[in-house]
């Protein structure tokens, strides 16, 4: 059984890091925003901060991932629904030849295999955010990973428009309306939402410790 302590401080490593740099991006805006009448800072904020969201969510999928490889055991055993991940390739290849009998045929022949293994074979391409780290996306990953959602519910609607839409808007060269952005308040939520993904990761991590 590996210790967890690696595992633990990586994630806090990683979030400290992204900690002090969001410190930094307020401290450097925050002064000369009013200076500047094409937004520019703000629109910098805006893909800055959604960088550090998207970015930790994605160094503690890896660091998790790794922490259930070293673990070992089935995945059917803990975590029925990350059976997806080890079923990727079968599924893609099942799309990819239309469905056809012969596709389906191979697919139930692997399928006594792969719902015997470990996690060596997991995909983590499943559950790592792809540029658009929405409520919904991370419902979805957190539906696989067996984590509970409810701490992000009250962060929904500033997730979505603020974290998420901002950036969206800001890269594709839009021109979203940051008027109301605080620069201040703005990195508290991202800093806020990096804090609830280390707790659930670790949180994670410790539910799926040996009794």
């Amino acid at each position: 059984m590996p210790s967890i302590d690696r595992f633990f401080d990586e994630i806090d490593g990683n979030r400290s890091r992204r900690a002090r740099e969001l410190s930094e991006i307020e401290t450097k805006f925050s002064d000369s925003i009013n200076a500047d009448p094409m937004g520019i800072g703000s629109k910098a904020v805006v893909v800055l901060t959604y960088s550090h969201w998207e970015g930790f969510y994605n160094d503690c999928v890896k660091t998790y991932i790794e922490f259930l490889k070293e673990r070992g055991g089935r995945i059917r055993d803990s975590d029925w629904m990350m059976l997806s991940g080890a079923f990727l390739s079968e599924f893609q290849s099942l799309q990819n030849k239309n469905h056809s009998f012969e596709a389906r045929s191979i697919f139930i022949n692997k399928m006594k295999d792969i719902i015997e293994s470990g996690f060596d074979i997991f995909s983590v391409e499943v559950v790592l955010a792809r540029s658009n780290l929405n409520f919904a996306k991370l419902s979805e990953n957190y539906k696989i990973l067996d984590f509970d959602l409810q701490p992000f519910q009250r962060h929904r609607i500033k997730l979505d428009k603020e974290l998420v839409q901002w950036r969206h808007q800001v890269a594709h060269g839009d021109q979203p309306d940051l008027s109301a952005l605080d620069i201040g308040q703005h990195i508290n939520l991202t800093s806020n939402l990096l804090l609830l993904v280390a707790d659930r990761f670790q949180q994670g991590i410790l539910d799926r410790l040996p009794p």
